[in-house]
């Protein structure tokens, strides 16, 4: 890219400029809403002299370094083509580490590092490969902010079902031929069933979560220590505990627990002599598990946790202080900070709420300087989006379940058409208030669009996720997305005879449990990653995964009962579709792999049933690729205007 392009890219990012002239938000093009954002995740170096952020160059995510004092002083570090940016850190003040997937869409992470200088060299440090549900990959642990020459890495080259901790020189290089980094220094060796390390603030290892069918423990050890020790053995679905992070005193434990009680809350924990302490802070309706530390005072801060809006709740003073002005100075915006120098007198802002995609600002505790950056997708009016607002009611059997409606802004608010999008996961995880780019498209087309957290979402306690266990998918988690559509009908704002179904992952399973099971609601469906065979999820899951066979058994159902999976999957009842149906799939998913669209085409076909389809073979479990986001949409937006 030419230096003057680059020159006048940069600029309009800076000035905060926006080019969304639309009168209203359907004038907003396909492209704006689905390429990637113009910035994302702006980090202060240590000194806080340089600003690191994700830009989008040649299409892909890429990484700059600006000046903090002088942000059109800048400098381009990466330039890819193909793979992107997927994350990135300050090692110190001019290296920075960054994960890229060059497995398209495999999902397997290598580890890279470059550094601030006149021709920016990339390094690899760890490589990556996808093969045959084979997934090496290296996942950050510690950054190791005392040692900024040094990072522990999760790594499961060894052992593909089981990673390794290792502590790596970020002055190494992967060697291809041996395919190793010399640096690598092995500090946690996994048995085999570990699924997660606890590292001090020192970086020394000091604990270990195992899985072993449905029985886990809690290992430990102190400083000093070489052999871990059994302090805790649980069922993986019992009440207990979950080890968060270290108090700097590298003795307490933060952990959260929902011991004696259904939603998780924080507490301070001893596992030195495996005893519980004082409750920081716990919330009634949902799980509190978030801390908001600072290492330069060496102390917690405060927690946040996520009911119908992000939450947080401070105990340091100053921080609540801040808090506080920060609301006034941002009335109805979600601030929240996500980089900080060493010495956290300069913190970069995130603003943004459920009709903007953000802003970044630079706040200067010395001088009480609050200054903006730049806009994160400038493409987008704010002013053109429609506002999502909670609700709640009573399902056929009386669970409260919750979610989001998004009404387009300049509708009247009844009678609109539907399109209904069950989350993925789908357990653990849950719909969260805030500005989602699908969201928002469909409600410049018109569309009212619900988020519903089913039973079996995550946030709301251990009884609503543990109601979506043992064989509910089709069933009463399906039922929760049927009577999300009905309660809808009976409040007037939607319209009964026009309702469309969409949803990536599990939410690709709803949309084809809905198709099949209620084939007479839906207009239409789309099916994005969606699994159409239970069974096969259990038979085609990377190997990584294996670990945790025996407790998706207990969530989903048994893969060995073949009237059980029969009655759950969408594959063996096609011949009830009704509706038109859009089939999207990335050959490379490693999660719900190809064959699963595969085969529902097939079966369509023999049946004669309407559907289109878009397949690509060089992405997985969603397209990461702008320029195929934009295409999926561009032909979903034709695809709904047909049908809905």
């Amino acid at each position: 890219m030419k230096r003057l392009i680059q020159y006048s890219f940069l600029c309009l990012i800076v000035l905060g400029a926006n080019t969304a002239f639309a009168k209203t938000a359907k004038d907003i093009a396909v492209k704006d809403f689905f390429k990637n954002p113009d910035y994302s995740s702006l980090q202060l170096s240590p000194n806080g002299e340089f600003l690191a952020a994700r830009v989008t160059v040649n299409d892909r995510n890429n990484i700059i370094v600006m000046e903090t004092n002088d942000l059109n002083k800048y400098q381009f570090l990466t330039g890819f083509t193909d793979s992107q940016v997927a994350s990135f850190f300050w090692a110190s003040d001019d290296r920075i580490v960054f994960t890229m997937d060059s497995s398209n869409g495999g999902e397997a992470f290598g580890l890279y590092t470059v550094k601030r200088e006149k021709k920016p060299e990339i390094v690899t440090l760890l490589a990556a490969s996808y093969q045959d549900r084979s997934i090496v990959s290296a996942r950050i642990v510690n950054t190791l902010p005392d040692e900024p020459n040094h990072v522990i890495v999760s790594y499961n080259r060894r052992y593909v079902r089981a990673p390794d901790l290792y502590k790596l020189a970020l002055d190494s290089k992967w060697h291809p031929r041996r395919k190793s980094n010399s640096s690598m220094e092995l500090i946690a060796k996994n048995p085999g069933n570990v699924d997660g390390w606890l590292v001090d603030h020192d970086g020394d290892v000091r604990g270990a979560i195992t899985t072993d069918g449905l029985k886990g423990e809690f290992l430990y050890k102190n400083k000093g220590e070489k052999d871990f020790r059994t302090i805790q053995s649980f069922g993986v679905f019992d009440e207990g505990i979950s080890p968060l992070r270290f108090a700097y005193d590298n003795k307490t434990l933060y952990v959260a627990s929902n011991i004696g009680r259904d939603r998780a809350a924080i507490y301070t924990y001893d596992p030195e002599k495996n005893k519980m302490g004082d409750m920081i802070y716990g919330n009634d309706k949902v799980d509190v598990t978030g801390l908001i530390m600072s290492r330069k005072q060496q102390k917690l801060l405060g927690v946040s946790y996520y009911d119908d809006y992000p939450e947080r709740v401070y105990f340091d003073k100053t921080e609540k202080k801040l808090a506080g002005i920060f609301k006034k100075t941002f009335p109805g915006k979600i601030v929240s900070t996500v980089s900080m120098n060493r010495e956290e007198n300069l913190r970069v802002l995130s603003v943004s709420n459920d009709m903007d995609p953000g802003g970044y600002y630079l706040f200067d505790s010395k001088t009480n300087k609050l200054s903006k950056l730049t806009t994160r997708m400038r493409s987008i009016d704010s002013k053109l989006m429609s506002p999502m607002k909670p609700f709640e009611f009573a399902s056929r059997d009386g669970l409260t379940v919750r979610g989001y409606v998004t009404i387009p802004k300049e509708s009247n608010g009844k009678k609109l058409p539907l399109i209904i999008n069950p989350h993925g996961g789908p357990f653990g995880v849950r719909d969260r208030w805030g500005f989602r780019q699908d969201v928002q498209f469909f409600a410049s087309r018109g569309y009212a669009v619900a988020q519903v957290n089913f039973r079996g979402s995550g946030g709301y306690g251990r009884e609503f996720e543990q109601a979506g266990y043992g064989a509910k998918w089709g069933a009463e988690m399906q039922h929760d997305v049927t009577d999300t559509v009905k309660y809808l009908v009976k409040e007037g704002i939607v319209d009964a005879d026009r309702v469309c179904i969409y949803g990536g992952s599990y939410g690709g399973y709803a949309t084809m449990a809905g198709l099949t099971f209620t084939p007479e609601m839906y207009k239409c469906g789309i099916n994005n990653v969606g699994v159409t065979d239970v069974g096969l999820l259990f038979t085609s899951m990377p190997k990584h995964w294996e670990n945790a066979k025996e407790a998706l058994k207990v969530q989903i159902g048994d893969p060995d009962d073949k009237e059980l999976m029969d009655r759950m999957s969408p594959i063996a009842h096609v011949e009830d579709i009704k509706a038109p149906v859009f089939i999207i799939h990335g050959k490379n998913d490693p999660r719900v792999v190809y064959k699963h669209a595969d085969m529902l085409m097939d079966e369509m076909d023999k049946l004669d049933k309407p559907y289109e389809k878009m397949v690509k073979s060089g992405e997985g479990h969603g397209f990461r690729k702008q320029e195929n986001r934009i295409e999926m949409y561009t032909r979903i937006e034709k695809f709904l205007e047909e049908h809905l």
